[in-house]
């Protein structure tokens, strides 16, 4: 009976280990590689899942922008942008990507071999630049050189500065 005096009661072990637990990852250290793994490989299946499974047309002119993983792995932001067209209705597109996410967490859960799915959060950006505008503009005519053979700054076989100031 003697030895149960010295021991101290375990709900104050339990809050002591938690303390230092929960102050063991702080915000400065970099996330594991592990933990980057996991998150890149979920934004490709978001990504995946955002052009080929959801048929709302509410979502026509979404994509996803950007992703972060919260270190415990339970969250994901997922930031997204919209066409000009769709900028009007961002609000229902909120409301949209709120009703898709338990269908995106199954397939997520389908695809992916993790123990826990992590929760959905959409964020929005922004609107972004319009897709066929940026593909139509043409570069500029100093951009290509005429002759490819000299490229400035480019060597020759034996490592002499071909297009460059000699």
């Amino acid at each position: 009976m003697a030895s149960s005096r010295n021991r101290r009661p375990r709900a104050s072990r339990r809050r002591e280990g938690a303390a230092a637990s929960s102050f063991s990852l702080s915000s400065s250290e970099p996330p594991s590689a592990r933990h980057l793994r996991v998150q890149s490989t979920l934004f490709q299946e978001v990504s995946l899942l955002f052009r080929s499974e959801l048929s709302d047309p509410r979502l026509e002119g979404v994509s996803p922008a950007s992703f972060e993983l919260t270190p415990d792995g339970r969250l994901i932001r997922i930031g997204y942008t919209l066409t000009p067209a769709a900028a009007s209705a961002a609000r229902e597109v909120q409301e949209a990507l709120a009703r898709a996410s338990g269908y995106l967490r199954s397939q997520l859960a389908q695809h992916l071999d993790l123990k826990r799915v992590p929760q959905l959060r959409f964020i929005y950006i922004g609107v972004a630049e319009h897709p066929t505008e940026a593909l139509s503009a043409e570069p500029p005519d100093d951009a290509v050189p005429e002759d490819e053979d000299e490229v400035p700054g480019s060597f020759d076989e034996d490592g002499d500065d071909e297009g460059g100031a000699r």
